[in-house]
C-alpha cells in the first residue's frame, strides 16, 4: 500500500517530487544493514585526504598509472598542499564551497536571493532548464556513460583519477563540486524551484520535499539541502546535504547519514575561515570507525562505498586554528547514486573498510 501511495503522489514527470521521503521506499523502510563486504565478496574501499597524503608524492602503486596531467606536468605536481587538494584549492575557505561562494545567507550569496523568491517549482515544467534532459544530470552532462567512462579518462591520466576511487576523486563529478552537489541543479541555487524553511529544508506548500524524479533517470535524485546545525541532526538522514556548523576546541559535532542505495558517498569538511583545520571520523551504527581523515596539508575528506541501508555517524572536530574568531565550517555530503558504485582504480591510497 505504501508503494501504491507513493506512486500516486509522485507521477513520473519532470519536476515531480516525493514528500519527506524517497520514491520506492522512504528511509525508514530501507532496512539497516551491517557494513560488511560487498555482494561479490570483495571489500568496500575508502579514499581519504589522509590516505592520499600518506602516499608522500609516490603514485607508483596506481593502476591504471598516473603519469600525465596537463602539458609538461606530471600528476605528482597536484599532490602539493598548495595545489588542488589544499586550502588554496577549490575545497578551501575561499573556494566556491566556502562562505564567499554562492551558498549561504549573506547578501553576496546567490542562494539567499533565490530562496527569497519563494516556491516557483510550479513553473519548472514549462522550461527545459538545468533539470532537463539536456542539463548536467542528463545524457549530455558529465554523468553520462560517455562523458564519465570515456571522455573524462581520455583527457589525461590525472583526469581519470577524478573518478570514484581516484586520488583526486573529491574534485570530480561525484563530489561536492559536481552536478550532484550543492552547486548543481539539485542544490540551494534552485533549478527545482522549491522554497526553503528556516532550517534549510526544501518545501512545496506544507510539504517537505526530499527528492526529485525526472523521466530520463531510473531512480530519483536526492535534493541537496543547506541545513543549519540543529536541522541537520534532526531530519531523517540521507546522503545529500550541507550542514553549517560551529565548534569549540575539544568538542565533537555529530551528524547522521544513511545510504538509500549501494553507492559512493563523498564527505568533505570545508572551513569558513582560512586558518582553521577540521578533522573527520566516520563510524557505522555500531560505533566502529569506518574511515577517518586528519590531514595537515589537505582539506579533509572521506569517500567510501556505502551499502544500501548503511548508517553513518559523521564526526567533525577542530584540529587546529590560527585565529580567535568563531570556528565555523561547512560539512558536505554527496551520494553518487547506484550507477557509480564500482571503480576500476586501485592503489595504496585506497583503504579497506
Amino acid at each position: 500500500m505504501r508503494a501504491l501511495a507513493l506512486a500516486l503522489v509522485a507521477p513520473v514527470a519532470f519536476g515531480c517530487v516525493v514528500e519527506d521521503g524517497f520514491e520506492g521506499g522512504e528511509l525508514d523502510d530501507v532496512t539497516d544493514v551491517v557494513w560488511d563486504g560487498k555482494a561479490d565478496g570483495t571489500q568496500r574501499r575508502a579514499v581519504t585526504a589522509s590516505s592520499v597524503e600518506a602516499l608522500a608524492g609516490d603514485l607508483s602503486s596506481l593502476a591504471p598509472p598516473c603519469r600525465t596531467a596537463d602539458a609538461g606536468r606530471p600528476c605528482e605536481v597536484y599532490l602539493s598542499s598548495s595545489s588542488a587538494l589544499g586550502s588554496f584549492g577549490p575545497l578551501g575557505a575561499y573556494g566556491p564551497l566556502g562562505a564567499l561562494g554562492p551558498l549561504g545567507s549573506n547578501a553576496w550569496n546567490a542562494s539567499a536571493w533565490i530562496s527569497a523568491a519563494g516556491d516557483w517549482s510550479g513553473h519548472v515544467d514549462r522550461i527545459s532548464g538545468p533539470l532537463g534532459a539536456s542539463g548536467p544530470l542528463g545524457a549530455s552532462g558529465p554523468l553520462s556513460d560517455r562523458a564519465y567512462y570515456d571522455t573524462l579518462p581520455a583527457i589525461n591520466d590525472w583526469a581519470k583519477q577524478l573518478q570514484a576511487g581516484g586520488v583526486w576523486t573529491v574534485l570530480g563529478p561525484l563530489g561536492p563540486l559536481g552536478p550532484l552537489g550543492p552547486l548543481g541543479p539539485l542544490g540551494p541555487l534552485g533549478a527545482h524551484g522549491y522554497a526553503n524553511d528556516r532550517g534549510g529544508r526544501f518545501t512545496h506548500g506544507e510539504r517537505i520535499v526530499r527528492t526529485v524524479r525526472v523521466p530520463y533517470a531510473a531512480e530519483p535524485f536526492e535534493l541537496v539541502e543547506l541545513y543549519d546545525e540543529v536541522t541537520a541532526r534532526s531530519v531523517p538522514p540521507d546522503t545529500s546535504f550541507v550542514a553549517r556548523g560551529e565548534i569549540s576546541r575539544g568538542a565533537v559535532d555529530l551528524f547522521p547519514a544513511k545510504s538509500l542505495r549501494d553507492q559512493v558517498v563523498t564527505i568533505v569538511v570545508v572551513p569558513e575561515k582560512q586558518l582553521d583545520n577540521f578533522d573527520l571520523v566516520i563510524r557505522d551504527s555500531a560505533g566502529r570507525v569506518l574511515a577517518s581523515s586528519s590531514s595537515a596539508g589537505y582539506i579533509d575528506f572521506v569517500q567510501l562505498q556505502a551499502p544500501r541501508g548503511g548508517r553513518l555517524s559523521i564526526e567533525v572536530s577542530l584540529a587546529a586554528s590560527g585565529h580567535f574568531l568563531s570556528k565555523t565550517y561547512r560539512l558536505y555530503v554527496v551520494g553518487s547514486g547506484s550507477r557509480f558504485y564500482e571503480t576500476d582504480i586501485h592503489g595504496d591510497h585506497q583503504l579497506a573498510l
